[in-house]
């Protein structure tokens, strides 16, 4: 049996595993698309689950029919959810803890989301992660959102790192399909909104909560303790 290939790097979503943001975002589209006399429901909404803003608007107007343009979507339903923000985000169970971990052991660290740099950059103060990572991959960054593998791909490629020996952490099936085609191992941490969704098996593992990242890891042999002594 040859050895495991040690985890060098690790890239972690946001929305949905590092912060609990995914309430926010679903009670932002029930309330613009309300004021337009349409409704989410549960299908629709379990595709926009890992899509970019830009990419779920597209959908919302295709397979609602809305009689607006996409840049009138992405203003109103965005400004809906930054007024919401204030106050409301909080971190998943474990996630500062998992990040404060990695970063003491020297393992470098990225984020790959499909969120706009503002919001991400004011959701990673929120949660106290505002200088955790020295890669930050957002919506902007990349021609393709998820599932198409750019985000990953350039992360590891800003860590400098191949990506069999990066590990992809995502809630969500599109952002799973992502890191694999990217290259990279991946662990699923489902939340209550996406633990259900066909998809998450493509991941090396599904596990309960980040708490539980670190003990799968070391039990698989895929991350020593790197800190110094």
């Amino acid at each position: 049996m040859e050895p495991a290939i040690a985890v060098r790097g690790v890239v972690f979503d946001l929305d949905g595993l590092l912060v609990d943001s995914e309430p926010l975002q679903i009670a932002a589209w029930q309330a613009f698309l309300a004021g337009h006399g349409k409704r989410l429901d549960e299908g629709l909404l379990n595709e926009l689950f890992g899509l970019r803003l830009r990419d779920s608007a597209r959908l919302v107007i295709e397979r609602l029919g809305l009689s607006l343009t996409l840049e009138q979507v992405l203003a109103e339903r965005d400004a809906i959810f930054l007024d919401s923000l204030a106050g409301q985000l909080r971190a998943m169970p474990g996630a500062r803890e998992l990040v404060t971990e990695l970063a003491e052991r020297g393992v470098p660290l990225g984020l790959a989301t499909s969120g706009h740099r503002h919001y991400v950059e004011r959701a990673l103060v929120e949660i106290g992660l505002a200088s955790a990572f020295s890669v930050v991959v957002t919506a902007e960054d990349v021609e393709r959102g998820k599932p198409a593998p750019d985000c990953y791909r350039l992360a590891v490629d800003r860590l400098g790192l191949p990506p069999e020996a990066c590990l992809a952490l995502e809630d969500a099936p599109l952002g799973v399909r992502a890191a694999r085609a990217a290259g990279l191992r991946c662990l699923a941490i489902p939340n209550e909104h996406t633990r259900s969704l066909p998809g998450l098996e493509e991941a090396d593992a599904i596990l309960p909560s980040l708490c539980e990242v670190l003990p799968w890891l070391e039990a698989q042999g895929w991350m020593g303790d790197t800190r110094p002594e």
